[in-house]
């Protein structure tokens, strides 16, 4: 089973306005919280552990139409990330 959320510009989360950046590692670790029944915060393993945040938002915004697929491990999951106008995270639990 796999979670699946569009990260999209101008997206509200947590409240505010967020980038098409933070709105990728909100989601990344938001999926991955939702799929361990827990809250964000309270993930042992932080997102920089697995991939440079920063070098993500950076990525997804330079190549809004280039369908970039960019995936890492993290927290015992696989996350694709495509950036194709619109952009796709999909969080699957690891074999």
């Amino acid at each position: 089973m796999t979670c699946q959320r569009r990260a999209a510009r101008s997206e509200r989360e947590f409240g505010g306005v967020v980038d098409d950046g933070a709105s990728v590692a909100i989601s990344i670790v938001t999926m991955v919280a939702d799929r361990e029944g827990v809250e964000p915060q309270s993930l042992d393993t932080p997102l920089y552990e697995a991939v440079d945040p920063d070098a993500l938002a950076t990525l997804v915004q330079s190549a809004p139409e280039t369908q970039l697929t960019i995936s890492f491990n993290y927290a015992g999951y696989r996350v694709t990330v495509v950036s194709d106008e619109e952009v796709v995270v999909d969080v699957t639990p690891l074999a």
